[in-house]
């Protein structure tokens, strides 16, 4: 039975045109390819939240892609207009976030929650809607609040945030 994931990833591959013009199959996509898109969803979704998407955000965005991703420019509007396909099709977060979680190392989520920090921070402001946000991915993340605090309180810092009410 596929899952969310795999239904979305069929899509969203089928329409940025990762699709074998010779075959209705969608060609294997790489468990790197995986994480990364599922990243980049999440991170778009964090720079929404607060219903101001700054160029800075995106800017972050493409910046963590590319660290993690090695995401060439040539590939970085392929790999954007991937996870705008799914703001637009306003992926169901919850099962998302669960569907991609499941197989995925602790240092790995950690860095997922680092990362959707880094995108909130950018503008010097973490937005009340950004950080619930942020929550909400790193229970369903499974999490534990006690990690949730220090890396939120760690990435304030390194963007030089006042971290004294967390």
């Amino acid at each position: 039975m596929a899952g969310f994931f795999d239904n979305f990833k069929k899509k969203v591959t089928s329409a940025i045109g990762f699709q074998d013009s010779e075959s209705s199959e969608v060609p294997q996509v790489t468990d790197k390819v995986d994480n990364l898109i599922s990243l980049g969803v999440l991170l778009w979704e964090v720079a929404q939240a607060d219903e101001k998407f700054l160029p800075e955000e995106e800017t972050k965005i493409k910046e963590v892609l590319n660290v993690y991703g090695h995401v060439t420019k040539e590939d970085m509007p392929i790999v954007l207009r991937a996870i705008k396909e799914a703001s637009i099709e306003r992926i169901d977060l919850h099962t998302f976030t669960k569907d991609v979680g499941q197989n995925l190392a602790f240092d790995i989520k950690i860095g997922i929650i680092e990362n959707l920090f880094r995108v909130a921070c950018i503008d010097q402001d973490l937005d009340h809607e950004e950080h619930e946000m942020i929550r909400k991915i790193s229970g369903l993340l499974r999490i534990e609040h006690k990690d949730f605090i220090d890396i939120k309180i760690r990435i304030k810092k390194e963007f030089g945030l006042d971290t004294a009410g967390f």
